[in-house]
Parts: structure tokens; sequence; C-alpha cells
């Protein structure tokens, strides 16, 4: 009887499943850029990149982002990051990022 109640007991108390970040959508991407963009006081076009999986930063994807123009290569690049559709924030893009090597497009 006893083995019984224990078995019983330890299987409430499992922990919850993991499950992974996937990336984010194509509409959540849009949005989180907006808000990105309204955080880094962007003002114009921006262009944007495809999603790519983070090993650092605030989430577990990231697209990188600038302003579009005529001098565009000269302007910043950023780092937007999410998980799932989340989004999570925005930082200056790093050396591992490639942000300058990624072709960009703009974002609608």
């Amino acid at each position: 009887m006893t083995l019984l109640l224990a078995g019983c007991a330890s299987s409430a108390n499992l922990p919850p499943v993991y499950h992974p970040p996937h990336p984010p959508s194509a509409k959540a991407v849009q949005e989180g850029v907006k808000k990105a963009a309204a955080e880094a006081k962007l003002t114009g076009g921006l262009e944007t990149s495809a999603v790519r999986h983070a090993d650092h930063g605030p989430g577990s994807y990231f697209v990188c982002v600038r302003q579009s123009g005529p001098s565009a290569g000269g302007r910043p690049a950023y780092s937007v990051f999410f998980d799932n559709d989340d989004y999570k924030g925005i930082q200056s893009s790093v050396l591992s990022e490639a942000c300058e090597a990624e072709s960009l497009v703009p974002i609608k």
C-alpha cells in the first residue's frame, strides 16, 4: 500500500515538459521590428534579414535590421530578438551576428 501511494505522489510532482522556442512568424517579425525601431528611435524605411537562430542575446532567434536609404551600408545594424512569436528586445549588432554581410530587404 505504501509503495502504491508513493508512486502516485511522485508522478504529480514532475516538472513540466520543455518545449524549445521556435522561430517567429512573419507577422511577429514585422510587429517586433516596429517595436524595436520605436525603442531605438529609428525613422524612415527599414531593411531586415531572414530569421536566424541565436546562441546569445535575450532570445533564441533574431533578425538584422537597419535603416534603408542610399547610404544604408554606413548605417548601424541592430539585432531584434524573439522567442516564438514574442519580441524580446533590440541591441546593436555584434560581429558574431554578421549583420553587415546579410542581404537585407525592405520591410513593409
